[in-house]
């Protein structure tokens, strides 16, 4: 299995994906309409990953600005590490944003409901 490397767009972000360190960063802007199309890659990665995953996944996001298709694909990239942390392995998540962005720091308690990743916000 290969890592995965993704440059970022006006419109979508960088993604990179290593199979050999289990570092997994997401960073820049999600406004893509087609973002599960955008994220398809992300999810079959994480799907193949899951079947040998590293002992500890560490995971960076760096989204400014992501919109609602963006948070569905979201979704679906964290229900992905979540099986990884239900089979036993560790995933450590950190979202980064700017000191005082009460809106993103909202969105990542909202995403913390939906699944038992325990996501980390981290001010910048």
């Amino acid at each position: 299995m290969d890592s995965l490397k993704i440059d970022a767009t006006e419109t979508t972000p960088a993604i990179n994906l290593d199979r050999q360190t289990g570092e997994v960063e997401i960073a820049g802007v999600s406004t893509e309409e087609d973002a599960l199309g955008f994220y398809y890659p992300v999810i079959q990665w994480l799907d193949t990953y899951a079947t040998q995953p590293c002992p500890e996944t560490n995971v960076h996001i760096r989204l400014r600005l992501f919109n609602t298709a963006s948070s569905k694909a979201l979704f679906e990239v964290f229900k992905r590490l979540n099986d990884i942390k239900k089979k036993g392995h560790t995933v450590n998540v950190n979202w980064y944003h700017a000191e005082g962005d009460d809106t993103l720091k909202d969105d990542i308690e909202y995403f913390n409901d939906l699944v038992s990743l325990d996501i980390q916000s981290v001010a910048e």
